[in-house]
């Protein structure tokens, strides 16, 4: 009977390895775009903290763009939302005294953004909701 040695290199494959592994290299792949994002953000606010006076950092989501064709939303913020725990637990992590939170942002007539969640309901009338977006936002104040 021939020896199995030329198989030692090779390590057994269970079925249930075999059936778990696309959801898991999904999973994988997941949380390796999910730590770009992180890196990316922890970069841009690493800089702005060491070249302006600001304490923040308001990270717009990417907008939804729109075919010319068809005229409908082709893709958007989509990834952002739907991983949007992930993505602030990672940004707690390596900022861990910082407020960090997912906001929904409108531009005032004074060109500051205000989070429509805390504004007073007498000036909710005079907001504009079409120029608001979604931002994740960073404070170190």
């Amino acid at each position: 009977m021939a020896s199995n040695n030329w198989l030692q290199p090779l390590q057994p494959i269970s079925r249930d390895f075999l059936r778990g592994r696309k959801a898991a290299k999904d999973e994988e792949l997941l949380y390796e775009k999910v730590k770009h994002c992180i890196t990316q953000l922890h970069s841009v606010i690493l800089r702005k903290a060491e070249s302006s006076t600001d304490t923040f950092y308001q990270y717009q989501l990417p907008p939804c763009p729109v075919s010319k064709a068809t005229r409908l939303p082709v893709s958007g913020p989509e990834f952002h939302r739907d991983n949007m725990k992930l993505i602030l637990e990672g940004l707690r992590l390596v900022f861990p005294d910082c407020l960090i939170e997912h906001a929904t942002l409108v531009m005032a007539q004074d060109g500051k953004l205000y989070d429509i969640s805390k504004l007073d309901d007498k000036m909710l009338p005079f907001i504009n909701r079409q120029q608001s977006a979604e931002y994740i936002v960073v404070d170190w104040s």
